[in-house]
């Protein structure tokens, strides 16, 4: 069965892989391929077997995170595959070799971190209703009554409780960054996935900052205390802070 090159990131050449790096698609070993200054992370996988599958996008995952754990990476999005080991050459260090170089020089030493928060719903909209009168009332005159009969009201109420969490929401992701900031090269805010989430940021540290924003994390989740549960996940790939190609001069 003949086989193409998966391609997970592009490193600085001459990098020592980490250990336990999973291949995509049941392929050979994780591996590099050098051109110059640059290298490519790269497995074989076989040529005719379909990529997409949920264990396909966890290796490619895993991998690459483990790559940024160790070194400066820019990742590629998933299901990036070649002919083979000339074309990822050819076609990729070869021919974006200046925008490669400059972008990992960009990123050199720092890493992406992403940190996620979720409300105690029941403590959250407690919260609202005591510090409203008019949600108050609209309690009031929905309890015990037909869905049905109250059924504007009930609206009225959900919109309110919903515009109170938005505004929280987005004090909650100002009040983060203005505590993590300080000790990024860059953030990022996100939309929260999940219903109860309360905060999504992506920021990009340097190394030798990592201890100082870590402990800045668990400040923030100290002074939030039980109202915002936070997680911190990383170092990952670093998506959300590859450079831009600058535009070309002429």
């Amino acid at each position: 069965m003949s086989s193409a090159t998966y391609v997970y990131a592009v490193v600085a050449a001459d990098i020592d892989l980490p250990e336990g790096l999973t291949p995509v698609g049941g392929g050979e070993e994780v591996a590099v391929i050098d051109h110059g200054r640059l290298a490519a992370v790269v497995s074989d996988v076989p040529r005719d077997a379909p990529l997409g599958s949920r264990e396909d996008l966890l290796a490619h995952e895993r991998t690459v995170n483990t790559l940024a754990g160790s070194t400066t990476v820019l990742p590629m999005r998933f299901g990036g595959v070649v002919d083979d080991d000339r074309a990822v050459v050819d076609e990729l260090l070869a021919a974006h070799q200046d925008y490669f170089a400059w972008a990992l020089e960009q990123l050199d030493g720092c890493r992406q971190f992403v940190l996620t928060g979720r409300y105690d719903s029941d403590r959250l909209v407690a919260g609202i209703v005591e510090a409203d009168p008019e949600i108050q009332q609209l309690g009031e005159a929905v309890r015990g009554k037909d869905p049905d009969a109250t059924y504007y009201e009930r609206i009225r109420l959900g919109e309110a409780i919903a515009g109170h969490v938005e505004r929280i929401r987005s004090d909650d992701a100002d009040f983060a960054v203005e505590r993590l900031g300080p000790f990024a090269v860059a953030t990022s805010v996100k939309e929260p996935a999940a219903e109860d989430g309360a905060v999504e940021l992506a920021l990009l540290v340097h190394r030798d900052r990592v201890g100082d924003f870590e402990q800045a994390v668990d400040a923030l989740g100290d002074e939030w205390d039980e109202r915002v549960r936070l997680r911190l996940i990383g170092p990952v790939a670093p998506y959300d802070f590859l450079p831009e190609p600058p535009e070309a001069e002429g």
